[in-house]
């Protein structure tokens, strides 16, 4: 098998240069079937009937053969309990549903990365997002399992409209309380996170507002590798409806990566009337939450 040819570029002109290669099948073998024989061994040592610690010898080549009298076989008994509390189980599920991560506000965009939106260096404290609310990590024991599953369905349930009402009026508390609710819109999923901001600003007691659009399509932002593409990948992607209430406002969205789509839709908000906002979602796929 050979690989593409790379391309260098020889004066004005790009050219392929050939690089010969050929996939070395019998060292490829060779380490599947060693990895193969390591989880046989695996399998082995779960189903073995004698001494564990004698089993663990064996294959190390060690020529000790005595039981070593502490394992579960030796012993015929549990090393450790399999049972657990009920009440710790309670108050581990408890913490997991409690445990939401605060959203930083960015201030300082990427240069040159705003063309549209005229945004540069660091965004005026008066159309900076406040600190906000995620209730979960994307998949995790507590909510995000449940985030997961609902997004893959198309509707996010009542339940999880319920768990930010208890987070928001228990635990945030945020000063002064929004007026109203708004989302962010998708072009590929139209009612999934409006239909849910709907319902939850229903349990919230205030309006739900429809006010962001997406006016074109952009990458997913997950898939932009640092922040001048996460900011330019947002550029002239979101307008703003009128007229907006001038009041404190829920901005929600579903999952939040960067933090920048719901930074870059605060400003615009802001920048069109309202007051300020605070973005709320429902779980975070970020590797640098704390």
């Amino acid at each position: 098998m050979e690989t593409p040819s790379p391309v260098i570029k020889v004066g004005s002109q790009w050219r392929r240069t050939p690089v010969p290669f050929t996939m070395n099948e019998e060292r490829i073998y060779h380490l599947t079937h060693q990895r193969e024989q390591e989880w046989e061994q695996v399998q082995q040592y779960l189903g073995h009937p004698g001494c564990l610690m004698s089993f663990l010898r064996n294959s190390l080549d060690d020529p000790a053969t005595e039981n070593c009298g502490r394992c579960s076989i030796c012993l015929q008994q549990l090393i450790l309990p399999i049972t657990v509390d009920p009440i710790l189980v309670h108050q581990v599920a408890t913490f997991l549903k409690h445990a939401e991560i605060v959203i930083k506000p960015k201030k300082q965009v990427a240069a040159n990365a705003f063309i549209e939106y005229g945004f540069k260096g660091n965004l005026a404290t008066e159309i900076q997002a406040q600190e906000g609310r995620v209730l979960s990590r994307w998949g995790d024991a507590g909510w995000g399992k449940m985030v997961l599953d609902n997004k893959h369905n198309n509707h996010f349930s009542d339940e999880l409209a319920d768990a930010l009402v208890e987070m928001i009026h228990n635990r945030w508390q945020p000063e002064p309380y929004p007026t109203w609710v708004c989302c962010v819109p998708s072009l590929n999923h139209l009612e999934l996170v409006p239909n849910f901001a709907q319902r939850l600003a229903i349990k919230l007691g205030i309006p739900f507002i429809n006010t962001v659009v997406k006016t074109k399509e952009n990458q997913p932002q997950k898939a932009q590798q640092n922040r001048f593409h996460q900011c330019s990948n947002l550029d002239g992607v979101f307008a703003i409806g009128q007229p907006i209430p001038d009041g404190p406002v829920f901005l929600v969205d579903d999952i939040v990566d960067s933090g920048w789509t719901l930074t870059v839709i605060s400003a615009l908000l802001q920048e069109a009337g309202s007051g300020i906002v605070y973005p709320l979602a429902l779980a975070s796929t970020s590797v640098k939450d704390t």
